[in-house]
């Protein structure tokens, strides 16, 4: 959209809204107009404000406006958006996306959608419908599906039961509890099958690194995306247990360090932040940092014939402090100072370097 168009971004909106207060209207901070008529409702709050309880403000001026199919409520770093999929010109009181600003890059296939050459209305509510069903259908079967530590529900096994040529017989409670631990470890079996081809699909991917451009002084902690390319459009990234595992080995870490519950100077925001630790899984590696991945702690690769786990601190400073019965790595597109790991529970005899890497990553983000 062109944002120095007045007919086309209008800033102050004055809408038929109701009266506030002395006669005075309300106004849409930022309206979207297409062919005269607005489209697009943006309510904007600051930058270090919380959206939360914000949304009826938006509702208000969203649900007198027949013509607007999207609104957006944004501090300028959080965007949320609305539609109106349940009831027409009444909006939805929970948002269809959600994105940051300093991870807009993962997000571009659905900011995409709201361009201003294939902008429709009915387009719209009809992802925003898409996105809804599947985080709810994603909930359930996270929830079905995850069996690290129980059996599958009763649910789960009697649909499995129920299909033709598996079962027989009816489907009682005193089979459901026989059949439990089978359906579970049958789940399991094909769990495993998924992983394997994910990795598999992973390890080509890694097979050709990306050119990693170096952050410039403009943009300084939103321009390290260091991060390989999806090898297989069809693909998806899984994260594994081993993954995991080496998470709670950073995590304890973390724990143990004199950064916990500490905070850090975020300067897209200008003030500190409470310090957490986060996680992000790639085709090329599993990345754990703070608070975003450009503040990255640890990048790990668990699977393949080399196991590695690479720190961010500067090579000649790891080559002095690796502990005895650990190889330094070359380095490669995606850490200077990688490390050959040969188990995942090794990770826990590295915690005085991840202690040096925390402290590194803490001090470049002082005010």
């Amino acid at each position: 959209f062109d944002i120095w168009n007045p007919v086309e971004i209008c800033p102050e909106y004055d809408a038929d809204f109701a009266v506030k207060k002395a006669g005075q209207k309300e106004k849409v901070d930022l309206a979207v107009l297409l062919e005269g008529a607005p489209r697009v409702y943006i309510e904007v709050k600051a930058v270090d404000a919380t959206l939360d309880g914000h949304e009826g403000q938006l509702a208000r001026y969203f649900n007198a406006t027949p013509s607007v199919s999207l609104g957006v409520l944004t501090n300028g770093v959080e965007y949320r958006f609305f539609s109106d999929t349940r009831e027409p010109n009444i909006m939805d009181p929970v948002p269809f996306h959600v994105t940051r600003l300093d991870g807009m890059e993962l997000n571009q296939d659905v900011l995409l959608r709201f361009h201003r050459t294939q902008f429709s209305s009915n387009a719209i509510r009809d992802f925003a419908t898409e996105l809804n069903y599947t985080a709810k259908i994603v909930a359930f079967m996270r929830t079905e599906l995850d069996l690290r530590s129980r059996d599958p529900s009763e649910a789960m096994v009697r649909w499995v039961l129920g299909q033709d040529s598996i079962y027989d017989g009816r489907v009682m409670a005193s089979v459901v509890d026989r059949f439990r631990p089978i359906v579970g470890n049958a789940l399991r079996q094909v769990l495993r099958e998924i992983v394997r081809r994910s990795v598999a699909a992973m390890d080509e991917g890694v097979s050709a690194p990306p050119v990693v451009v170096a952050p410039t002084a403009t943009q300084p902690d939103i321009a390290d995306t260091t991060e390989a390319p999806e090898s297989d459009v069809k693909g998806r990234v899984v994260t594994t247990e081993r993954e995991l595992s080496a998470l709670a080995h950073v995590r304890r870490a973390y724990e143990s360090s004199s950064v916990y519950n500490g905070r850090l100077y975020d300067r897209s925001i200008g003030k500190e932040v409470p310090i957490e630790l986060q996680s992000k899984d790639t085709t090329a590696y599993f990345g754990i940092c703070f608070n975003k991945p450009a503040w990255w702690i640890a990048r790990v690769v668990t699977e393949g014939r080399q196991p590695w786990i690479a720190v961010n601190l500067p090579r000649d400073r790891v080559a002095n402090t690796v502990p005895p019965g650990f190889e330094l790595l070359a380095a490669n597109a995606f850490g200077e100072s990688r490390i050959a790991l040969p188990s995942v529970d090794a990770i826990s005899a590295l915690a005085p370097l991840l202690h040096a890497t925390m402290l590194a990553v803490v001090a470049e983000r002082k005010a």
